[in-house]
């Protein structure tokens, strides 16, 4: 009798282990008009995400490059340090009001390369105070994982799915507003690689009549 239990637990065991499957899918993130939307970041809780591909505390790098950062967009996992170049041969002016983390980087040149912990989750716009075409955007996680899309508007996700069910995360585009609220929630289902379109505003439909900070953050400030 001890035997039959031993083997019934054990292919319980085994069936539920089966059950869960580490996927890669792949996501193409496209506008209203299927036009590929670089910069997306797709969210996705760290309960479904590998080990390989959650999110870790790293220090990474966001440079200044033809008077624009690069990169525009960059994921970080809370508590991490990202450093600020300057490869420009002029000096920027560095800044946020964003509330995860308000901060001013005043004037400085390509000699000097300040660092900054984020460790509150949230998004980060960063702006110049010199150079008002400069924007860029931080994606803090803490107990979630976030991706960024190509050029192609498209990502790779390793996740963990259960057979026959889904997984669901959230995506985000500075061109639908300031908020990650505003993120739209999609669900990933096992196996399946998908286009997914979000409906975000372009600078040139946008006809409202904007303040001069509103046309500094793209509509995109966290202010």
């Amino acid at each position: 009798m001890r035997a039959l239990n031993y083997l019934l637990v054990t292919f319980v065991c085994f069936q539920s282990v089966m059950t869960v499957n580490a996927e890669e899918l792949t996501l193409t993130i496209v506008d209203a008009k299927d036009k590929p939307l670089p910069n997306a970041v797709v969210i996705v809780d760290n309960e479904y995400v590998t080990d390989n591909a959650e999110l870790k505390i790293e220090k990474t790098i966001i440079d200044q490059v033809d008077r624009q950062f690069t990169p525009f967009m960059t994921a970080i996992k809370a508590g991490s340090e990202v450093t600020f170049p300057n490869s420009d041969n002029i000096r920027h002016h560095v800044y946020s009001f964003s509330k995860p983390k308000p901060f001013e980087l005043k004037l400085y040149a390509n000699e000097e390369k300040p660092t900054l912990s984020f460790n509150k989750p949230g998004l980060v716009t960063l702006g110049c105070n010199i150079h008002d075409q400069m924007i860029a955007h931080i994606i803090i996680t803490d107990r979630e994982t976030a991706w960024v899309t190509d050029e192609e508007g498209k990502v790779t996700l390793d996740i963990n799915i259960q057979s026959e069910s889904s997984v669901k995360a959230r995506l985000w585009h500075p061109l639908i507003g300031s908020d990650l609220t505003l993120a739209k929630e999609v669900s990933l289902v096992n196996g399946e690689n998908r286009t997914l379109s979000l409906n975000v505003i372009n600078e040139e439909e946008d006809k409202e009549p904007k303040s001069r900070l509103e046309q500094r953050f793209n509509r995109t400030g966290n202010l």
